[in-house]
């Protein structure tokens, strides 16, 4: 029955797909810190990080496919966090296809917790990915139904390069 409405997910879902040639761009880090973790053993000595993936065990493998945690944290708090992958080949989840990426940077599965949603985070963070991956090209995909995602996709220099559906 899961995979059934799955498949019925997967037939109705749009995704949107950017791209942007990172530059460097002024940022406020409004009292924020960023952090980027690379290994399970970066994770086990950040007490905050930690906590986030004793949340999201399965995201754990993540680090075995090349993929990197990076985001934004204030005290004891992350802000806004997602996915960095460098490689070729990627496969969308959401609707269950692979994408060729010649060697860009990917950006993906981000998230703002629900108490700093609508502060400008998520474009912040977006903003200091570019800055440290300068002279680099970015892509990012969203569910096409994913307005806030999207504006700030596109406030932080995206732009839209394409539409992908399952079928």
């Amino acid at each position: 029955m899961k995979k059934i409405f799955k498949l019925i997910y997967q037939f109705f879902t749009t995704i949107f797909i950017f791209e942007v040639d990172a530059k460097f761009k002024k940022v406020n880090k409004k009292r924020a810190s960023v952090f980027l973790i690379k290994s399970l053993d970066e994770v086990k000595a950040n007490k905050i990080v930690k906590k986030y993936f004793e949340e999201t065990k399965f995201k754990l493998s993540r680090f075995k496919r090349k993929s990197k945690f990076i985001g934004l944290k204030r005290k004891n708090e992350i802000i806004c966090s997602g996915w960095i992958y460098f490689g070729n080949k990627w496969k969308i989840e959401e609707i269950n296809k692979n994408i060729t990426l010649n060697n860009k940077y990917l950006l993906y599965d981000f998230i703002t917790e629900k108490k700093f949603r609508n502060m400008g985070y998520y474009k912040l963070l977006l903003n200091i990915i570019q800055n440290q991956l300068r002279k680099k090209k970015l892509t990012i995909y969203s569910r096409s139904y994913n307005a806030k995602s999207i504006r700030a996709i596109e406030k932080s220099g995206f732009k839209m390069v394409g539409k992908l559906k399952k079928y």
